[in-house]
């Protein structure tokens, strides 16, 4: 089983949207969701399952 992680992005007019991957370690799906972020937005939380 892997690990799921979903962030909570924040785009540069403020709205959130939420981005989730997942991978054999926490690196790794840390790592793939974050390429998954849109240019000019930011991750504000990151939670694991």
């Amino acid at each position: 089983m892997g690990v799921k992680v979903t962030l909570t992005v924040e785009a540069a007019d403020g709205k959130l949207s939420y981005v989730d991957a997942e991978g054999e370690t926490y690196e790794e799906a840390k790592a793939a969701a974050k390429a998954l972020i849109p240019e000019s937005s930011k991750a504000i939380v990151l939670r694991t399952d």
